[in-house]
């Protein structure tokens, strides 16, 4: 029996996208998951970083849970990395 409704809806399309991503990272070495693939330097690694950093704070955001403000949002605007 599938549930519908909006949680639902995005729950499911959240674990989907999750799936396809680690799918896409299966079986891959440690080089190959950290090797630049653009101009920028982006890797695999910081591109599921940057994903669950972004689904972070929107929920954090949404649901008004408290985060580490420096760390996340800092990072969210593209600030330091550090």
């Amino acid at each position: 029996m599938t549930v519908s409704g909006p949680k639902a809806d995005l729950h499911r399309y959240l674990r989907y996208a999750r799936e396809a991503m680690l799918w896409k990272l299966d079986g891959l070495s440690e080089y190959d998951v950290r090797r630049p693939m653009t101009p920028t330097g982006t890797n695999l690694l910081g591109l599921v970083k940057h994903l669950g950093t972004v689904e972070f704070g929107y929920f954090g955001d949404t649901f008004a849970r408290p985060y580490d403000e420096p760390l996340h949002r800092t990072r969210l605007r593209g600030g330091s990395h550090g």
